[in-house]
């Protein structure tokens, strides 16, 4: 059995601790300067420290490192490092045999130490809390700043005698995982990747069509050799291919059992990223921690596409100097990663903002979102709220996506049309995904539904059958016109008391008690989270510009969206947004 150092636990400043699995893909998420990359930075400070030792660390406060395998197993681990003749292990061979060291790690010439004895590295693994510098050995963060190293030309080896450490060097002796690297580089750029073994003292990796060998020609024919130095080295291409083979490399060949890395989607495209979180869960070897800081929703999808045994998504936020921690429950993110609605969406980007404000459509998200800028020039020194404004496509699907974003611990808030009063669907389950009692509201919003419905209609029903009738005589064709239908839906929404409710908001409802119900009913949805235009629908707050929708919506863009007088309700109503304490 392979000897195996992996993360029991983790301890964050905000006092949460989050219990992982020796074999689990672990994903660090949440809004900007939450500490996701300072985890990883902390991870590798505190693991080779005594637990509870004085390394200095900002997010997590304490880790747990646990083992798997016997000290037999260990010690086979380290046999090609045993000096002849003697009970004692070269670290300086172990360390010279490593792929580059983060900067973050301590380097054992440093400290002075090239030898250990067999009985040190046997109490550094029976005594699971001792400290020892061995444990970064086990640990491997990589981080932007330090990308590409995997890449870069390794050395030629001796296939007969030497242990292959770096990426390249395994590819040589593993074709198998060289030919499927070469097939996922080849999916995402349209290139291959072939290592160069007749290069000289270093082998370089090539990108591009691999050269066809001719009759006679074998790997290292000299002929062969002169096409393959013709097509261009992975090295001197662009970040987002370099950056995609080196994350893969390190999961995939890098011999360590705890590998962090920080942001994989950087120098990235979306389809890339989501394409790489994939590959990573897949190429990930059994009984390997892999651990990931990411910004990336696309990468987090990527993640999910390849359905991971073992997958948990931890999402931080901060207060003050506290960094909290919450763990979301995997069976409920599995659930939602299966609803067709919700895979292709947008949804889970709401991991990465301290709030979501859901919008039945997307000039609705437009508009509320350019007030919200307009609201905040660049040079008040204020603090820009970090908000995701998100289309849910309808009202109806508003309950939905809002369960699902407050299950997964994302602050939700939604904006709707007033006429979603005209039902108890969607509003009941618009409520209840809030975190709302619906008995709480029910009795006062039936007060106001009958309000509204008690007012006379616009029109007669002999004058609406009558305005119907002439439109049908104008029909003969044996398909019904897409225009006629539309009239006689225009006739029947205007003899209906929600139609007016929906265009003029609290002003079709009855004055007096009515009234009141009304706007004490809409205030206390607003404490929940649910923020029903007052005024009607988006088009009210400008009802000088004519059209629905993106044809009024273009006309409105292009007023003074900061100053313009008759938008001031509209400004108020954003502000209102994110005046109250996230719910």
């Amino acid at each position: 059995m392979s000897p195996t150092l992996f993360i029991e636990q983790l301890t964050f400043s905000g006092g949460a601790s989050v219990t992982l699995e020796p074999d689990s893909i672990v994903v660090i998420v949440g809004p900007n300067n939450a500490g996701k990359s300072a985890t990883l930075r902390d991870i590798l400070r505190l693991a080779p420290s005594r637990r509870h030792g004085g390394a200095a660390t900002q997010v997590v406060t304490d880790l747990m490192v646990g083992r798997s395998g016997t000290v037999d197993d260990f010690l086979a681990r380290m046999a090609p490092y045993r000096l002849p003749n003697s009970q004692n292990y070269s670290l300086k061979a172990l360390e010279d045999s490593t792929p580059p060291l983060s900067p973050h790690e301590t380097k054992f010439r440093e400290l002075n130490v090239e030898q250990v004895r067999e009985n040190e590295l046997r109490t550094f693994w029976e005594q699971k809390e001792a400290s020892s510098v061995l444990t970064e050995f086990f640990f491997f963060l990589l981080e932007p700043s330090t990308r590409f190293r995997a890449i870069e030309p390794a050395k030629v080896f001796n296939l007969a005698t030497d242990i292959p450490f770096y990426p390249i060097q395994k590819m040589c002796v593993d074709s198998a995982l060289a030919n499927r690297l070469s097939r996922y580089f080849q999916s995402a750029f349209g290139q291959s990747l072939i290592v160069n073994q007749t290069a000289g003292s270093r082998m370089p990796l090539h990108c591009g069509e691999i050269p066809i060998l001719e009759p006679g020609e074998d790997r290292i024919s000299l002929s062969y050799a002169r096409k393959l130095e013709k097509l261009p080295q992975l090295q001197n291409q662009g970040d987002g291919m370099r950056s995609f083979a080196d994350c893969l490399l390190h999961v995939a060949a890098v011999d360590k059992t705890v590998v962090m890395i920080d942001e994989p989607e950087a120098f990235l495209h979306p389809p890339q990223a989501r394409f790489l979180g994939a590959l990573l869960a897949r190429e990930k070897p059994a009984g390997r921690q892999l651990i990931i800081a990411t910004h990336s929703g696309d990468l987090l999808r990527g993640l999910l596409d390849a359905n991971p045994s073992s997958l948990k998504i931890i999402r931080l936020t901060r207060e003050g100097d506290l960094n909290h921690a919450r763990a979301l429950d995997t069976d409920k993110i599995r659930t939602l990663w299966d609803d067709s609605i919700l895979r292709f969406s947008n949804t889970l980007d709401g991991l990465f903002h301290e709030q979501v404000v859901l919008c039945e459509a997307d000039g609705d998200c437009r508009f509320y979102a350019a007030l919200l800028n307009a609201s905040q020039p660049v040079d008040t020194g204020e603090r820009r709220p970090d908000v995701m404004f998100t289309s849910t496509g309808g009202k109806h699907k508003i309950p939905k996506i809002a369960a699902a974003l407050v299950s997964i611990g994302v602050p939700t808030r939604a904006v709707v049309d007033f006429d979603v009063l005209n039902s108890d669907s969607p509003l009941q389950g618009v409520i209840e995904a809030l975190g709302g009692k619906w008995s709480d509201f029910h009795g006062s919003w039936k007060q106001v539904k009958s309000g509204i419905e008690q007012l006379r209609p616009e029109l007669e029903t002999a004058y609406v059958k009558k305005e119907i009738e002439k439109l049908l005589q104008e029909v003969s064709g044996t398909t019904f016109p897409n225009e006629t239908a539309k009239q006689i839906q225009e006739v029947i929404k205007r003899a209906s008391p929600w139609d007016s409710a929906k265009r003029n908001g609290l002003g079709a409802v009855p004055t007096g008690q009515a009234l009141q119900m009304a706007e004490s009913l809409l205030a206390d949805l607003k404490q929940l989270g649910l923020f029903v235009v007052d005024c009607g629908e988006m088009e009210s707050f400008y009802r000088t510009i004519g059209g629905h929708g993106n044809a009024w919506l273009e006309k409105v863009l292009l007023k003074d969206l900061h100053q313009d007088p008759r938008l001031e309700n509209a400004r108020k109503f954003v502000r209102g947004l994110f005046s109250l304490n996230p719910p």
